[in-house]
This record gives C-alpha cells, structure tokens and sequence, in this order.
C-alpha cells in the first residue's frame, strides 16, 4: 500500500472515529449509525488495495474521523473531548503490543473470518453481531495487562448492548491503528508531524465524494 501522509491521515482517522464513537456511547448511550456501520465493515477488509479501500473506498465513510483529527492537530483546538483523545492514544498504544504478539494477531483474524458465515444471515451493526466482534475484542485485546478504561454515564455504561457496542468499537480502532502503523505511521508524528496530518485532514474534507 502507499505510504503518503493522506494515506497515514485516513488510517489515524479510523482511530479517532473509533474513539469518538465510543465517548458518545459512553455519555449518550448512542453513536451516528452510518459512521458505527462503516467503522465496523473495516475489519472485514484485510487485504486492502490500498487505504482509503479499508473504508468503503469512500471519504464520507471515515469523514467524522478526519474532521476530529483536523480538530486534534489543530493549535489550541478544544473540539475533541479529553476522553476521546485518550482512547485514541490508548488504542496506538495497544496496537504496539498486539504487534508483536502474532499468536493474539492470529486468533483475531481467524475470529473475524468466522464472522463471515454470520453476515449471510444479519447485517453488521445486528445486535447478535456486535456480540460476536465484543467478544473477539473480550477474548484477545482484554487479556493484555494494558486495557482502556472508558469513562461516561453508568446508565449508559451498563447497559450490555452498549458495552458490546463499544468493544465492538475498539476492536475497529484497533484494526485502524494496525492500519496507520502499515501505512508509515508513528506515535512521534502526534507531536512532530501535526501541521503535516492537519493539511492532509483539510485536503481530505475538502475533497468532492
């Protein structure tokens, strides 16, 4: 795949998108539903063209993850909350470990294959699976010693769809992350690299479908 800072761009949204949706589940118990349909058909795309393909090949799929990572990259911006912004880094930091543990890589892309015999029967965002992709998440990402603590409105939190949601979710932004880390992309680039991704952010939402 290319290596270019849209490419890096688009994936890191995948991971913004990701961690934004989670926040808004967390303290709404609800999220957009074409951006939750869209984040998840990203982990059925394994063997990409390119990046933009993980997505639908289509920038409205990804668009509020480019806008929260143009607000991110953005000097003194407040438009991302704290929480959003910590699931992201969270979800970079665990895509490090993940990396270098090809049996847990394994077993997650074993799991999402047989996922595929369930989409014959139920679309992606059906409640039976979600369950199934939170529980690829409760299986593999949870049993690394580092986890990611949401934080939100108990209501919402304890509601069990919500949280399947949500894992759900982060396993999206964890294939996302995968993603950026394959296409070039590096946790110093958030500090040293900002005005690059926030003129490759703006390019992208100024782009026509």
């Amino acid at each position: 795949m290319k290596h270019t800072i849209e490419d890096r761009a688009i994936a890191l949204a995948g991971v913004f998108q990701a961690a934004q949706m989670v926040d808004q589940i967390a303290n709404s118990g609800n999220c957009n539903s074409f951006t939750l349909e869209n984040s998840l058909q990203s982990l059925l795309n394994t063997a990409p063209d390119d990046t933009l393909a993980v997505f639908g090949n289509n920038l409205m799929n990804i668009r509020q993850g480019i806008q929260s990572l143009k607000e991110f990259m953005t000097p003194k911006s407040q438009g991302i909350t704290p929480n959003a912004l910590r699931y992201s880094i969270s979800l970079l930091h665990i895509e490090s470990r993940i990396r270098r543990d090809s049996e847990l890589l394994n077993v997650i892309s074993v799991r999402l294959e047989q996922l595929e015999k369930q989409l014959e029967h139920f679309d992606i965002t059906h409640e039976n699976v979600i369950r199934s992709i939170a529980d690829i998440y409760k299986d593999t990402v949870s049993t690394l010693k580092f986890r990611i603590q949401v934080n939100g409105n108990p209501t919402y939190l304890q509601t069990p769809h919500n949280a399947e949601k949500i894992r759900a979710i982060l396993l999206a932004g964890v294939r996302a992350a995968i993603l950026w880390r394959q296409v070039g992309g590096r946790r110093w680039h958030l500090i040293f690299s900002r005005r690059q991704y926030l003129q490759a952010a703006e390019r992208l939402l100024n782009t026509n479908p």
